[in-house]
């Protein structure tokens, strides 16, 4: 801290000053501040307003000076409280991540058990708000380590994909790359090489809602098809070339070309489905986003017809980009699809059958993936109705009127309430497969009579009684539409006695 100097004693001291140092500077430091403060000593002849005048700027430097020092002062212990914290955070955090460490090494070997380290403190490390049943498992997504550890940072992780939040997957073709010269169609041909195995990289697009791919194209003079003929394309995972660069294969052709302006009616020539295939002497790029995850990702580029020496083509491709989860429009009906929306436990489950309307039991081995030869076992057909239909009715009065539904006088079972006793009509409540048994006793045993039993009004089977038997009974197994209607109406002679049963054997769970 400066001392306060009068005007007298300052021009003493630099008077004295002066007498024995006149061929020296000022000591370091005290030197340096007087030389700023007084470039011009006043000499002692000059009068004493001259000198308060110095006296009242050096104060003010001063006061100012001092002001100037302890705001720094004061920025710098705000520094220091800043950094204990931040210091404080990482601690805890080191404390918490070797606490989870400790916890995932032991479920591995037992079961976990609900422990505090020995060194645990609480006004430190409060654990008891920490995760401490985290699953010590590699992440399914970036979302899901980005989630477990929100202080994670962009980098390079391992993941074990199961279709959520989004995933990128990095290869060594991400920079543009010249092709070179060349004329024959695909002579510049580039394998890429991804940082994971395409069975990964099929596996993710398998579980993802939407997969994407951009592809860029920078070209001078040179054409991906001209006259015809393809000098340049890309393979999918499975190897097969494609030639379209953006977009999917809607015409499912195996020749589909086009690209992104193609698809917008905006290139260069209109003619034309890419800028590039104009091959015009000028700069042109193709720019598009392949969306056919079922083809991702691309695994090599070819390109040709660049011999000219003017001409150029470059091309970047982006990082495979999956996200979402894979929806599934129904009842799964394959083990294929329960893996792919998340179901990991092996077992027996019931799926709608592939080639029938009925539900299904299998046996999903969730150890193998799609594709491997035994993650489907087939067990049988399930037995299962929505609701049950059966219904039994009798009549024991008599009857003779034609060609119309006869009805009964009372029922026995109706479950459902697909019977109307008093119309004599079954009405079908669900789709599927009933059976239905008629009986009745003529009135009289020396005339003919026979039913016919009718499905929407149309015949489908009937009984004849001769004279010499008076009784006739059909027999029915028929496949139902919900609504179709069911009766029996009298051809021939009178009844007094009849009896009708009609059940659903098997129901179409999923309709056609």
């Amino acid at each position: 801290m400066f001392q306060h100097f009068s005007s007298r004693d300052l021009l003493a001291y630099f008077q004295n000053m002066v007498r024995r140092q006149r061929s020296s500077f000022v000591a370091a430091g005290h030197g340096l501040l007087f030389l700023v403060l007084f470039t011009i000593v006043p000499s002692a002849t000059k009068e004493n307003e001259q000198s308060l005048g110095h006296s009242e700027s050096f104060r003010e430097f001063q006061e100012h000076f001092w002001a100037k020092f302890k705001h720094f002062e004061r920025k710098m212990e705000l520094e220091v409280v800043k950094l204990k914290t931040k210091v404080e955070l990482l601690e805890t955090k080191v404390a918490e991540q070797a606490f989870l460490l400790k916890e995932c090494k032991l479920s591995s070997d037992k079961k976990y058990e609900n422990k505090m380290p020995l060194d645990y403190n609480r006004e430190k490390v409060d654990y008891s708000l920490l995760p401490v049943r985290k699953q010590c498992q590699t992440p399914k997504t970036c979302l899901e380590a980005l989630t477990a550890d929100p202080s994670l940072e962009s980098g390079m992780f391992f993941i074990d994909p199961d279709g959520h939040g989004s995933s990128s997957v990095l290869h060594d073709s991400e920079d543009a790359i010249d092709t070179g010269h060349c004329f024959d169609p695909g002579c510049y041909s580039r394998q890429i090489k991804y940082n994971a195995t395409l069975r990964q990289i099929t596996m993710l697009a398998e579980v993802s809602n939407e997969c994407q791919q951009s592809i860029e194209v920078d070209c001078f003079d040179a054409a991906f098809e001209f006259n015809g003929i393809a000098y340049a394309w890309w393979n999918d995972r499975n190897g097969d070339p494609r030639y379209f660069w953006s977009g999917k294969n809607n015409n499912l052709t195996s020749h589909y070309h086009t690209c992104q302006c193609g698809l917008e009616k905006s290139c260069v020539d209109k003619s034309l489905s890419c800028n590039c295939d104009s091959d015009l002497a000028m700069e042109l790029s193709d720019i598009g986003v392949i969306t056919d995850k079922d083809l991702l990702p691309l695994t090599k580029l070819n390109f040709g017809r660049t011999i000219a020496p003017t001409s150029v083509k470059q091309h970047k491709l982006g990082r495979m980009e999956c996200n979402g989860k894979v929806v599934l429009n129904g009842m799964p009906a394959s083990c294929e699809d329960l893996w792919r929306i998340g179901y990991t436990l092996s077992g027996l489950y019931s799926i709608r059958g592939s080639s029938s309307n009925k539900v299904e039991t299998v046996y999903c081995d969730f150890n193998k993936l799609p594709g491997d030869e035994g993650l489907q076992t087939w067990i049988g057909y399930v037995d299962l109705k929505s609701e049950s239909v059966y219904f039994n009715v009798e009549r024991n009065t008599s009857y003779s009127t034609f060609n119309e539904a006869m009805p009964f006088d009372w029922e026995t079972l109706n479950a459902g309430n697909t019977f109307n006793v008093s119309s004599g009509i079954f009405t079908a409540l669900r789709s599927g497969t009933y059976f239905f048994a008629f009986s009745s006793f003529s009135a009289d045993s020396y005339n003919l009579f026979y039913f016919d039993l009718e499905v929407n009004g149309a015949q489908q089977a009937s009984c004849r009684s001769p004279m010499t038997i008076y009784d006739c009974h059909i027999l029915y197994t028929v496949r139902l539409i919900s609504g179709d209607k069911v009766q029996v109406s009298l051809q021939q002679g009178a009844t007094n006695i009849a009896h009708f049963t009609g059940v659903l054997l098997e129901e179409d769970i999923f309709q056609s």
